[in-house]
């Protein structure tokens, strides 16, 4: 009797486990000396778990991706930074024993279960960013402009005080600015796309420039410096298309980003973690930096997406990579990772489709070498 009573009060111990509250942990690794400290917060919305991450070092936080609980197994993504914790439920429902994994690294991270004489001072929500006055103008206060000596690249880095790109082309800057790809560029000379310039340019303060701001100054820019004219055409072009996919909107498996501005790391050729990216930002991604022909967001998405995309290039894919990288990527994900289409249909629930479509071509009228500083 006493033995069928104790067996009959364990389901009773399992349901009671639960995942929802704030878990939070020490990160340590052979080259740190001191630890990171993460929390994870975690609630429920209906019958789907959901929540946030924090990394207490840098006060980053980001909204958590898909968090299961089967058996006394834990798992949570976090797309914003390309990392899964997985891990086992402790009996006591306090703690969990885990790893947080990052690519081929995983890290111990043991987690408690926060309390009110516990739980960390964790990051408050990040402050929406404080516009430019309406009347500033949209220029850059002042800008330099000299020839690299390099190679271009497609770098350029913006902080609250400046723009710079270390080696750009003024093919790189126009279809940047444009949010174009190459192919819409029509009547370019010979020099722009093989002479670089490093640019270094001081924006307006009293205010966070929005990325419509910028290119605005861009443009300003090229037309001031390079003497940039040109106008415009409609010609049927080879595209990609991104559009929802076969399960419709709710099938989509990205995460809303509603805490961090825009962020795209790549930890390879095809190991890309987007953060904060609207699909028209994600679209101009791939056509800038991974294929062959523009891309048009067609999904009508409008808010940013925290994800991340790992899949197998093909030799046609990163056109401004050197050979040896191209085939060390396609090697190196022959066996493990899906192709591009595949990986953006099974990965983020969208699909790609190669097609036809009138589009905007920029035709080059005059266009000089910069003026001097």
């Amino acid at each position: 009797m006493k033995r069928l009573l104790l067996l009959a009060a364990l389901p009773g111990a399992l349901l009671a486990q639960t995942i929802e509250g704030t878990w939070q942990g020490t990160l340590t690794s052979p080259n740190q000396n001191d630890g990171i400290r993460l929390a994870f917060k975690i609630d429920k919305n209906g019958n789907v778990y959901q929540g946030r991450f924090y990394n207490l070092a840098n006060g980053r936080q980001l909204n958590l991706g898909t968090i299961t609980l089967q058996g006394n197994v834990v798992k949570i993504a976090i797309p914003g930074n390309g990392m899964n914790y997985e891990g086992k439920f402790e009996a006591d429902g306090n703690s969990i024993t885990g790893t947080l994994n990052q690519g081929t690294n995983p890290l111990p991270l043991p987690l408690m279960r926060a309390t009110s004489e516990t739980a960390w001072e964790l990051p408050p929500p990040p402050t929406a960013p404080k516009p430019l006055p309406e009347s500033t103008k949209p220029e850059f206060e002042v800008a330099t402009i000299k020839p690299a000596g390099v190679s271009p690249g497609l770098g350029l880095n913006v902080t609250a005080t400046e723009l710079r790109a270390g080696s750009i082309s003024l093919a790189g800057l126009i279809t940047f600015t444009y949010e174009l790809h190459l192919m819409q560029v029509s009547g370019l000379p010979d020099w722009a796309e093989t002479e670089g310039y490093e640019i270094i340019a001081k924006l307006p303060q009293g205010g966070d420039a929005s990325d419509t701001q910028i290119r605005t100054m861009l443009k300003n820019l090229l037309e001031s410096r390079f003497g940039l004219s040109f106008h415009r055409e409609k010609r049927e072009l080879s595209v990609y298309t991104i559009s929802i996919g076969k399960n419709g909107p709710a099938g989509i498996k990205m995460v809303k980003n509603t805490t961090n501005g825009q962020r795209v790391g790549a930890r390879g050729l095809g190991r890309t973690v987007f953060s904060g990216i609207t699909m028209a930002g994600f679209a101009g991604q791939l056509q800038l930096r991974v294929l062959d022909r523009p891309v048009l967001d067609q999904t009508g998405l409008t808010d940013r997406y925290d994800f991340t995309l790992n899949w197998r290039p093909d030799e046609f894919q990163f056109p401004r990579a050197n050979a040896a990288q191209r085939a060390a990527a396609v090697a190196n994900g022959a066996d493990a990772l899906p192709d591009l289409f595949t990986a953006v249909q099974e990965q983020l629930g969208l699909k790609l489709d190669a097609t036809k479509a009138p589009v905007d071509v920029l035709v080059i009228d005059k266009v000089s070498k910069p003026s001097e500083n």
